[in-house]
């Protein structure tokens, strides 16, 4: 048995973005935002994930997969493999504008409703030495979190490193799936959870038609040629950056290259790191496999 990665997108959004598997969405989002009780997620809608311009000439987003709850709160789940600059900020416009996307003219600000980004990262984001971080608008003295609209959730998978017998939490368990499916033979046994399993048939290759095959190819090219695209222009900048900085991202994309099946020769044309190091970090990307 083969799965496919699900970090890539095409992947990524037949799992979580199926109007036909939303279980599979919901169990995401309550296990990984620890939604329980009167919080808990029981129903989501799937919204268009293209975000049209409010002016002519504005800049225009189409998300992963952003969704609605029973309470009208909204949720946008990105995968993002390759670290880009400014990030952040595309963070934020991604939440501000589906939160100011909700008023109709003439609408009252009361009908606003929460807006919750959820990042998955295949690159480290944070400070935080945990592969799970949530950030809020709060009082940096004393903590008050008074504006409440506004969560962010990453999930950054580098951080995770958890074998197959250290996984605890349902939590755990998802986030297994998305860093280490693409080199599982099987369903691990500990894995019961419907839903995991349900996404786990999803990425299993047998089933995928050759014209979805293909499609996934040329998505999975894409990533390899926009990891070439950003390595050059580190070339074209090299005197607007610090080096060990433009060291840490041409790491990020060889990993993002090496993932993907590119082989040691081409990430070294790509990243200019060299053929000893790039074996290396296959052999460190490869011994993970058993976990």
């Amino acid at each position: 048995m083969r799965f496919l990665d699900p970090t890539n997108d095409y992947a990524f959004r037949k799992i979580f973005g199926n109007e036909k598997n939303k279980e599979i969405l919901i169990s995401f989002l309550n296990h990984i935002l620890a939604r329980h009780g009167e919080g808990l997620i029981v129903e989501v809608e799937l919204l268009n994930p293209y975000q049209a311009p409010h002016l002519e000439g504005a800049k225009e987003t189409i998300l992963d997969v952003r969704c609605r709850d029973q309470k009208g709160h909204e949720y946008i789940v990105e995968m993002q493999v390759l670290k880009k600059k400014f990030f952040d900020k595309r963070v934020l416009y991604y939440a501000s504008k589906a939160y100011s996307c909700q008023l109709g003219q003439g609408e009252d600000y009361e009908n606003l409703r929460p807006v919750i980004f959820l990042g998955i990262l295949n690159f480290n984001f944070t400070e935080d030495s945990h592969w799970i971080s949530t950030h809020r608008i709060c009082n940096p003295d004393s903590k008050e979190h008074k504006i409440k609209d506004f969560d962010f959730t990453f999930i950054e998978l580098p951080k995770f490193v958890k074998k197959e017998e250290e996984l605890s939490s349902v939590s755990d368990k998802w986030v297994y799936f998305l860093k280490c499916a693409k080199n599982l033979e099987a369903v691990p046994g500990v894995i019961w959870e419907e839903a995991i399993k349900e996404a786990f048939a999803i990425v299993n290759q047998v089933t995928w038609s050759q014209q979805q095959l293909d499609t996934y190819e040329r998505r999975k090219m894409a990533l390899m040629d926009e990891s070439a695209t950003i390595a050059a222009s580190f070339d074209d900048g090299k005197a607007a950056g610090k080096e060990e900085g433009k060291a840490e991202e041409r790491k990020t994309i060889a990993k993002a290259l090496l993932q993907n099946g590119c082989d040691v020769t081409l990430a070294h044309r790509t990243t200019n790191i060299s053929i000893e190091e790039l074996e290396a970090l296959h052999r460190e990307l490869a011994g993970s496999k058993t976990h």
